[in-house]
């Protein structure tokens, strides 16, 4: 079969052309602006086609699209995961109905249940204790949900996790077909699931049963930032509805270069997939027996660590997730030195963790120096942190001061106090709060400030969260606890930077719905 032209080569062709272009965009493709691809940035016109009725050269190209994820339809996304967690959740769920929803999920699926009025049945994954961060979600506990809120028209969880944590998406999704609803993952950070079997990724949600999910094609492949796709493999959702609120979330002017990007990752895949892959999977391979010999620093699953050790169904090893509790630093100044010192931006940090991400684009001598980096530190923490201040290999020390410098390291160290937990974050988000009303009924209540330490029993009108990870760990409606208030205050003495949506965060205060004092 002869092969589809590529996105990219169909409006080449069309420059070619010679068209004038009597319409947008002002630049009219000819003044260009240093770094921004104005020659592609296209507006909707005869020969170009059109995201929202797509019916030539964007409409072959979502297909193909299609295929190679193996879903039924795929649509393409110029506004993020974000926009299709908001597409999904309305498109599965009529206004005021039910959803069981995984506690950790981003704070775009919890503003989808704010704006449809649905009430959420949260469904807490598990915790790992060891780093400090959310396992996955199990089948089991999603079938509880089932038993207690039978009218839940489906299911939205998050997989891979920030982190990479794996859920078992086939268990679940068999239990939410089993009770005729519907399986939607936020499976933004997982875009390069189930493409190349060779590299040992997991595989991906559509392929494991479930009927929709959203992928972040910039967090994994090689889109433009903003860039998304959205999968459905099902025969339980109305594919009008998809397009309906496409139309509602998606800009009506999508970006051309956004498009391209979108198409241009799954020409990468087609093409030179098990080539990228390869080296992407021979890298990290190289990465773990690099960093065998960590003795203070740990990486999730990575170096011997596996993803049983800590009860995961499965792990994403493009993940690499640094846990920084055995030793003199915590996260935020861990990727201090790593920009500093050795020349490193880290994605983010929480606590004690701190968290690099891998991808198809990687220079894999950076991802091996990025490993010696971390055994220079780790050298470091075991003879003490002036022992050496330079990036490049460290001497073994004389054993006969060893112990002396060991001794110094123990006193210098008390991460406990100076840091905080690192699961104090993540066990506050684990605790289960009362949802007194819906989402959107306890934001557009009228609310008054209360200080924090008094506010046990006050109904919250804003959300708290991280960002990274953007994880709430308070919800519109919910009931603070005096275990939630003594736990933010803890954020509070431990140094944590809360976000909130209503109140400002300097002044210990949270939006709580009014009480008529009557």
């Amino acid at each position: 079969m002869k092969r589809k032209q590529s996105l990219f080569e169909s409006l080449k062709l069309y420059i070619e052309k010679g068209i004038y272009p009597l319409h947008m965009p002002g630049h009219k493709r000819r003044m260009n602006t240093p770094g921004l691809p104005t020659l592609y940035d296209f507006t909707e016109v005869e020969g170009t086609d059109d995201l929202h009725h797509a019916e030539g050269i964007l409409r072959d190209s979502m297909e193909r699209t299609a295929g190679l994820f193996g879903a039924d339809r795929s649509w393409y996304l110029v506004n993020g995961s974000t926009s299709g967690n908001l597409i999904g959740i309305s498109a599965i769920c009529p206004l005021n109905g039910e959803l069981i929803v995984a506690r950790n999920c981003h704070r775009s699926v919890f503003h989808a249940l704010e704006l449809r009025n649905i009430r959420a049945h949260f469904v807490y994954p598990d915790f790992e204790k060891d780093f400090g961060i959310f396992g996955g979600v199990s089948p089991e506990a999603v079938e509880e949900l089932f038993r207690k809120y039978p009218e839940s028209r489906g299911v939205v969880i998050t997989s891979p996790t920030y982190e990479g944590v794996v859920s078992d998406i086939a268990g679940i999704a068999s239990v939410c077909h089993r009770h005729s609803a519907v399986l939607f993952v936020d499976e933004a950070h997982g875009a390069h699931f189930g493409l190349v079997g060779s590299a040992g990724f997991p595989e991906s949600a559509v392929k494991c049963g479930a009927d929709l999910s959203v992928q972040s094609a910039h967090k994994t492949l090689i889109g433009l930032t903003q860039t998304a796709f959205l999968h459905m493999k099902s025969s339980l959702i109305d594919t009008d509805k998809i397009g309906r609120f496409i139309d509602i979330y998606e800009t009506s002017s999508p970006s051309y270069p956004m498009m391209i990007s979108l198409d241009a990752c799954t020409e990468m895949v087609m093409n030179e997939g098990e080539k990228v892959f390869g080296n992407w999977a021979e890298t990290l391979r190289l990465f773990d027996e690099k960093i065998g010999s960590l003795r203070h620093f740990r990486v999730l699953c990575h170096g011997g660590d596996a993803p049983e050790d800590h009860g995961f169904f499965d792990f994403d090893k493009s993940k690499l997730l640094v846990n920084c509790r055995n030793t003199h630093l915590n996260g935020e100044r861990f990727m201090e030195i790593m920009r500093d010192r050795f020349g490193f931006e880290l994605e983010m940090q929480l606590s004690d963790n701190a968290l690099a991400m891998t991808g198809p684009g990687d220079d894999r001598q950076q991802i091996l120096r990025f490993a010696e980096a971390l055994l220079t530190l780790d050298r470091e923490e075991e003879y003490g942190d002036t022992f050496c201040d330079r990036s490049e290999d460290v001497p073994r020390m004389p054993e006969a001061h060893e112990h002396e410098l060991k001794k110094e390291c123990a006193v210098r160290r008390d991460p406990g106090e100076i840091y905080g937990s690192g699961t104090d974050y993540m066990s506050l988000m684990s605790t289960e709060l009362c949802q007194a009303v819906t989402i959107q009924c306890a934001v557009e209540s009228e609310s008054e400030e209360v200080d924090i330490s008094k506010a046990s029993d006050r109904i919250s009108s804003e959300y708290v969260y991280c960002y990274p990870p953007g994880v709430p760990v308070v919800v519109p409606g919910e009931t603070l606890d005096e275990n939630c208030v003594e736990g933010l205050l803890k954020l509070f003495k431990n140094g944590y930077k809360l976000h909130f949506t209503k109140s400002s965060p300097y002044q210990k205060v949270i939006s709580c719905i009014k009480v008529d004092k009557k």
